[in-house]
């Protein structure tokens, strides 16, 4: 492909993929949400409303300072919706939209005429899907692109310049997710090998930019410590899996991964299996696969490495910390950077290749990125748009209607995810349940938690629950009332 012709494609690339994420947002009932994007939201509209990182706080004993998660997402949402004037929901969706054209940037910068074949990564059902929510990984998978960016520019060039993106990077990495600390250690991994190869500058260049973000990131945890009581806001505790539950789970992520059409183990797996498979047989010779070994082969032969070792690296880190503690099972959300890296790295190693080998290897590009297109974009709009179902417009207004009669100030629990953002002047308290706290807590324990305070009421919102999960007390209450808010005395 030429210039030209690149740019137009992945242009048109990034307007298709943008109708999607909105159209996916919009007709989706909970607008591709989760309870960390409600979160997300809040803490953006409590930046707008210009009361910084501390949200309603109406309990002295119980710091509502958001140090749960970075910072740094929260803060994007909330300059996008300064600036745009648009709601901090439509704000995020722009923010995942403008980091996805960041994000095409980079890959052009790299790839070149090749640029558009690599853009096939983002059309997998991991990137689609992780792109569709208001999650911190869209900015987390920008950043650690931009990470291997820097590292290969540096490698390169050896500049100083680029030895300035790999902090800003690795900052911008923790600020998204604190794994991102792992930016820093990988760029301190680079200055071993350039001690390996008596290359003393770059050495300390990549010490020194590696130092950076860690310190910066220190006095992060710090402050997030003296706030909360703890360095990353809440207190984290033991898996609750066997090593072999562990495992299978470990196993189960890892499977659904290589499904390029669903984010489900039941769905679509052996076609999507199968549909590669034949794709690669019909396109690709003995010939093409040996040319990938060659030792003339006429590409870059280490940029697929630096995506390889940003991938391992970051795969080992995240199998490392829910081995030690307790958060979400294994899925496209968590295993999702891992994915994409390793995606760039066997595309990216494709894309080294010339005359017929390349030729085959974009045709079997080529048809993967039309299944995957077609699956993952197009199908999914079309459902998303013909669905009689209830979309996110309803769920905002059923949500507001139903808060009207919580009075401002009061304390919610058990809480609609978008009241979280919707209703700001509350204060939402989690009721603690397995297995991400120690204790299943009653409605005894909760009051004495919440109290004192200055709160105008304790409410907690009416909901089925499970009494493996919730202390017995809490389950009780929902089966003796009927109201859609319980007032607790």
């Amino acid at each position: 492909m030429t210039k030209k012709s690149t740019m137009i494609s992945l242009i048109g690339l990034f307007i298709l993929y943008s109708v999607f994420i909105i159209v996916q947002s919009f007709e989706h009932a909970d607008g591709y949400l989760s309870s960390d994007s409600a979160h997300y939201l809040q803490l953006a509209t409590n930046i707008l409303e210009g009361n910084g990182f501390t949200t309603t706080d109406l309990i002295p004993e119980e710091s509502a300072y958001f140090a749960t998660w970075p910072v740094g997402y929260s803060i994007l949402i909330s300059g996008v919706s300064f600036v745009s004037g648009f709601g901090v929901f439509v704000s995020s969706k722009l923010v995942n939209i403008m980091i996805l054209g960041l994000c095409f940037l980079l890959i052009y910068l790299l790839f070149k005429e090749k640029a558009f074949f690599v853009s096939i990564v983002f059309t997998i059902s991991t990137c689609t899907e992780i792109f569709s929510y208001t999650w911190s990984e869209v900015p987390f998978l920008f950043g650690m692109l931009w990470l291997v960016y820097g590292m290969i520019r540096y490698y390169e060039t050896e500049k100083s310049s680029y030895a300035v993106q790999l902090s800003l990077a690795s900052l911008c990495l923790f600020l998204m997710r604190y794994i991102g600390l792992i930016g820093a250690g990988m760029v301190g991994l680079l200055g071993f090998y350039y001690l390996f190869q008596k290359k003393w500058k770059p050495m300390l260049v990549c010490w020194i930019s590696g130092s950076i973000p860690i310190l910066l990131a220190g006095g992060y945890l710090w402050n997030n410590l003296q706030q909360t009581g703890n360095a990353t806001g809440m207190e984290r505790i033991p898996r609750p899996e066997t090593t072999a539950e562990f495992f299978d789970m470990l196993w189960n992520g890892i499977v659904v991964e290589w499904n390029l059409l669903s984010i489900s183990s039941e769905v679509y797996v052996w076609w999507s299996a199968s549909l590669v498979l034949a794709t690669f047989l019909m396109f690709v010779r003995w010939s093409s696969i040996k040319a990938l070994f060659s030792k003339e082969l006429p590409g870059k032969r280490y940029v697929p490495l630096f995506f390889l070792f940003a991938g391992t690296i970051y795969f080992i880190a995240i199998v490392g910390m829910r081995w030690t503690s307790q958060f979400d099972p294994f899925n496209f959300r968590l295993l999702g950077p891992a994915t994409f890296m390793f995606a760039l790295a066997l595309v990216s190693w494709f894309v080294q290749t010339e005359g017929i080998h390349w030729v085959r290897w974009r045709r079997f590009l080529l048809a993967l990125f039309a299944m995957t297109v077609v699956m993952n974009i197009g199908l999914s709009t079309y459902q998303a748009v013909t669905s009689n179902d209830t979309d996110y417009m309803d769920t905002r207004r059923t949500v507001l209607a139903t808060y009207q009669e919580i009075p401002s100030d009061s304390i919610v629990a058990m809480e609609n995810i978008h009241a979280r953002y919707l209703r700001p002047d509350l204060q939402y308290i989690k009721v603690h349940f397995k297995p991400y706290f120690k204790e299943k807590e009653s409605v005894e324990a909760f009051l004495d938690r919440v109290t004192p305070n200055k709160a105008e009421g304790v409410y907690v919102e009416h909901k089925a629950l499970s009494p493996h999960r919730y202390h017995e007390s809490f389950v009780q209450l929902m089966e003796e009332n009927s109201a859609h808010f319980i007032r607790l005395e």
